[in-house]
């Protein structure tokens, strides 16, 4: 082969391979694939998320505020980029907000990791706390990721999430400030969320669908009670965390209203030895009770931690029309302490002996069942028919602060109370959770002491015998 030929057979062979690098980049720009081998499909959208997103008739716009290099970052970038892959009406964008704070300003971002999910004329804010939640493996946490961002996405379209309104006006915890975790929480899972001063406004807002008191240090008035009395017979629902307050104000006006759902409350602070949070007894640690309230707890063998909390008792006649069932029971060797101006906790006559129950959820009677009265002080409570819920009343307010919110359980009984008495489906979505577990492996002390000496013990061993035996050769030269 002369020269001449040489350099057409390699210019054709040049642009040949360039045609075909082209037409490879072309196809499989067309034609994105990729295999996910992770054991959860960690990186492959659910055939419900599909289906959303065929169905978009808007353009979407995701746009996540994290930080680099973080592990949570890294799980809501590849979730994000399936989405962007999935649809041409979904448009992605990651932000760092130490970095471009004008924007973070503009979408009121208060934490990392922060999702905001806009439509043409909605958006939707995702917290951290609706992307992760605790497994049934204390080693690992589950990716809530995909539900939370194809609920938001539902939510751009539908707009008739269930509206809730923090009390305020009595001294309890501000939406805004002390609780905003759980406030964007609820948001993140699709409820509207507002502030109510009812001392101010005068009525209940015909949208409210839902009223949480979170820790009233002060009493009702007695319009007011009357009020929310009408609002629960209308079919309205309540939920009450109470707290430990000042023995010398008066919580009448809340007793009462309490005690026509069927509930009493003790003028205690609990404290239980053997059941605690890191050996602290005024943190105790509940045993949960079977109820739909508490059934997220039971499938993830997840506990709570209420510090501060105050417990809670069934009438001895408990109205005719009403179910009320225990949810957290604690130890035997609890007790309530009933003398809070002193600074040590000590059990004496006057104290509520236990075990002690620190919430309860109240429903209708069904019409179809007359069931006796919950028997104080069980520990499980027997399988039964529950009627429509009107209020899930807890002793403890202090589990959904900044510092405890994020502990064991505590976000799911919350979320799983509100649900309960909203009667939403803690999985409406039927988009599975994705759990990547650290593999485990069991070890004997055989077994350990085999490792030892294989990885410990026998290298170095061989290695200075080998020198030794060189030694001894070099010397007898």
């Amino acid at each position: 082969m002369n020269k001449i030929s040489k350099k057409v057979y390699y210019t054709f062979i040049t642009i040949f391979l360039v045609i075909v690098l082209i037409a490879v980049n072309l196809i499989c720009a067309q034609y994105h694939y990729r295999w996910d081998l992770t054991k959860s499909h960690r990186f492959t959208l659910s055939s419900k998320t599909k289906e959303v997103i065929s169905q978009l008739d808007e353009r979407i716009k995701i746009t996540a505020f994290i930080a680099e290099g973080s592990s949570i970052s890294t799980d809501i970038k590849n979730l994000l980029k399936e989405y962007d892959f999935a649809s041409d009406k979904i448009e992605v964008k990651f932000i760092d907000p130490e970095k471009e704070p004008a924007i973070a300003k503009k979408y009121n971002i208060q934490d990392y990791n922060t999702i905001i999910v806009e439509g043409t004329k909605h958006q939707q804010t995702i917290s951290p706390y609706n992307l992760y939640s605790p497994s049934a493996n204390q080693y690992s946490m589950n990716f809530n990721g995909e539900q939370a961002i194809t609920r938001a996405i539902l939510n751009l379209k539908q707009q008739n999430q269930a509206v809730i309104y923090f009390l305020s006006g009595h001294g309890e915890l501000s939406s805004i400030s002390d609780l905003d975790s759980f406030n964007s929480f609820l948001q993140g899972e699709g409820y509207t969320t507002r502030q109510l001063d009812l001392p101010v406004v005068g009525k209940i807002p015909e949208d409210a669908d839902l009223l949480i008191s979170a820790g009233p240090q002060k009493d009702l008035m007695p319009n007011e009670k009357a009020l929310l009395e009408k609002y629960i017979q209308s079919g309205g629902k309540i939920l009450i965390f109470l707290t430990p307050t000042d023995p010398k104000v008066s919580l009448g006006g809340w007793k009462e209203l309490i005690a026509g759902l069927g509930v009493e409350i003790h003028d205690d602070i609990v404290t239980d030895p053997q059941r605690s949070f890191y050996s602290d007894p005024l943190s105790p640690v509940p045993m949960v009770e079977r109820h739909e309230v508490t059934q997220a707890l039971l499938d993830k063998k997840l506990s709570v931690v209420f510090p501060y909390a105050r417990s809670l008792a069934p009438l001895e006649k408990i109205p005719e029309n009403l179910q009320v069932k225990s949810l957290l029971v604690t130890s035997d060797q609890a007790f309530g302490e009933t003398d809070l101006e002193q600074s040590q906790v000590s059990l004496d006559e006057k104290d509520v002996s236990g075990p002690l129950h620190l919430a309860y959820a109240v429903s209708k009677k069904p019409a179809s069942k007359n069931e006796s009265p919950v028997e104080p002080n069980t520990i499980t409570a027997p399988d039964s028919e529950i009627g429509e819920p009107i209020a899930v009343i807890v002793g403890d307010v202090a589990f959904l602060g900044a510092k405890s919110i994020g502990l064991a359980g505590n976000l799911d009984f919350a979320a799983g109370s509100i649900n309960w008495l909203l009667q939403v489906s803690d999985d409406a979505l039927s988009i599975p959770s994705k759990n990547d577990e650290p593999p485990f492996v069991n070890l004997t002390g055989d077994t350990m002491n085999r490792i030892f000496y294989a990885a410990v013990i026998i290298p170095p061993g061989c290695i200075l015998a080998i020198g030794f035996v060189i030694w001894l050769k070099r010397k007898n030269l």
